[in-house]
């Protein structure tokens, strides 16, 4: 069986309480989906607003808040983080 990414690359999304404990402070902010996990199919890269950095979330941990836009505006264009998409 195939499983298809709830979120595909590029989606705007924001955190939320989910199946996992999380820090209060994750809670209602919001990023994009940079990269999907392969081996952990519920994991998502997703770069919140403001960082540099790539966090690792769990699906039931994010909600979208617009459709996935080109990996391109993504951030990843500019060092935020890896994709298969060249630059």
């Amino acid at each position: 069986m195939v499983k298809v990414p709830l979120y595909p690359q590029g989606t705007r999304i924001r955190v939320r309480r989910g199946d996992y404990p999380l820090d209060p402070a994750m809670v209602g902010r919001e990023g994009t989906v940079i990269l999907l996990h392969r081996t952990r199919k519920r994991r998502y890269g997703i770069q919140l607003d403001g960082e540099d950095r790539i966090r690792a979330f769990d699906e039931s941990e994010l909600e979208a808040t617009a459709a996935a836009s080109g990996i391109g505006e993504a951030g990843a264009h500019r060092g935020g983080g890896g994709s298969d998409v060249p630059s």
